[in-house]
C-alpha cells in the first residue's frame, strides 16, 4: 500500500471513526463499513467531505461501490493521482 493510500486511509479511518462516535483505533479498515452502522445519509456526508477534502467530484453510490476504508481509500488514491496527472 503506498503512502498517498495510507494518507487516504487515516483521513477516511478519522472522519469514519466521528461519524460513528468512536475512536480511529476502534476501526478495521477492513470491515464493510455499514458493519458499524453507516447509513445512507452518513455515506453520503462521508462523499461530501471526501469531495470538500480532496477536490474531486463523486458518484452518490461511490462508499457503497467501495465498502470499506481500505477499498476506498485505494479508490480515491486512484482518482486522485489521476487527477494529479497533466
Amino acid at each position: 500500500m503506498s503512502s498517498g493510500t495510507q494518507d487516504v486511509r487515516a483521513w477516511l479511518t478519522g472522519r469514519v471513526a466521528t461519524y460513528l462516535r468512536r475512536t480511529p483505533e476502534e476501526i478495521d479498515t477492513t470491515l464493510p463499513m455499514s458493519e458499524y452502522g453507516l447509513d445512507s445519509l452518513t455515506a453520503l456526508a462521508i462523499s461530501a467531505d471526501i469531495e470538500d477534502e480532496f477536490d474531486l467530484v463523486l458518484p452518490p453510490e461511490t462508499t457503497w461501490d467501495h465498502p470499506t476504508i481500505d477499498q476506498l481509500g485505494a479508490a480515491l488514491t486512484a482518482l486522485i493521482e489521476e487527477k494529479a496527472r497533466p
